[in-house]
């Protein structure tokens, strides 16, 4: 591989599609602190945050066999993707525009096309698939006010092609530093953001390959023991993606996503028995934690940080 670069500065958000779109934005919204703010019924899908970007987590319905087309009229999404809940995407979060352009430039220099150019009116992205399959979407948010597209009054279409050769090259970066988190009613989860994903490989020395060299993430570390695992995070050093090497025999992909939650609130909730019945309690020297199964079955993990810091997401010795 020809060494590309992305180097985004967090993990934005993660982007699953389900098999009920209803009842998938219910339970998150229901169990996770997490709310609705954009809406995309066309396509079938939906947007929740907690006011820290303009989404921490998308969900799409599974295809059913149909196309589904963007604002300018392009597939989107072709029948033959998402036919069954799993990833849809991993969204990391970039420096600015110039930036964005600049690594795609060295993408098309380096023989190799993207999977989609978008622009999705708040933010353009390049979708890059990894040596897996699973895809990336590194974007560069292109307006500050993104509540001003992502919120309950539109239910239009917000995706079109994007030519980044053609595009602007702001350095200004558009994400905001110091959000203001929505406030929680007492009975949600106290959530802040999307810190983490594991993935799952076969394709160990690939798969590290391509976090360093294409999206040019940092080996935060690396154990090789009981399995090879490794921890990447981008610019702001957060610990945002596991990779574990799994047996010939298991599962491969997506296997968790990572909400951090105010320690206090959370304590207040599990003291209350507000957790829900099919929650997993785990207690580490680092963090307490709850898992959840979602109703497609993807697993995350509600955790409070006992030094109030990002944490890497949990191993598959404890996720299963």
């Amino acid at each position: 591989m020809e060494k590309v670069a992305f180097r985004p500065r967090r993990l934005g958000h993660v982007n699953l599609y389900v098999s009920d779109l209803e009842a998938s934005l219910s339970f998150y919204e229901r169990h996770c602190g997490l709310a609705r703010v954009r809406m995309e019924s066309a396509i079938g899908a939906g947007f929740l945050s907690n006011g820290n970007t303009h989404h921490d987590l998308g969900l799409i319905e599974i295809s059913r066999g149909q196309d589904r087309h963007g604002r300018d009229g392009h597939v989107q999404i072709q029948s033959t993707r998402g036919r069954q809940p799993g990833l849809n995407h991993l969204g990391w979060e970039m420096e600015n525009q110039a930036a964005l352009v600049q690594a795609y430039e060295r993408m098309r220099a380096a023989g190799m096309a993207p999977q989609a150019l978008y622009d999705h009116i708040i933010s353009h992205a390049v979708y890059v698939p990894d040596p897996d399959g699973n895809v990336h979407e590194f974007y560069a948010d292109s307006m500050k006010d993104w509540e001003s597209v992502f919120n309950l009054d539109h239910d239009d279409l917000v995706t079109s092609r994007w030519d980044p050769l053609a595009s602007e090259r702001s350095t200004t970066p558009n994400y905001n530093p110091a959000p203001n988190l929505r406030r929680p009613a007492p009975s949600e989860m106290p959530t802040r953001h999307v810190t983490g994903a594991s993935l799952a490989t076969h394709r160990y020395d690939e798969m590290t390959r391509f976090m360093l060299e294409i999206a040019g993430f940092r080996l935060l570390a690396e154990t090789a023991s009981p399995f090879r695992s490794a921890i990447f995070g981008g610019s702001t050093g957060r610990p945002d993606l596991r990779l574990t090497e799994v047996g010939a025999r298991q599962k491969t992909g997506f296997r968790m996503f990572s909400l951090m939650v105010d320690p206090a609130g959370f304590s207040r909730r599990l003291a209350d028995g507000r957790v829900p019945a099919m929650g997993r309690h785990v207690v580490h020297e680092d963090r307490e934690a709850v898992l959840l199964a979602d109703p497609d079955g993807f697993m995350v993990e509600l955790y409070a940080s006992r030094a109030d810091t990002c944490l890497e997401p949990l191993g598959l010795a404890h996720i299963g």
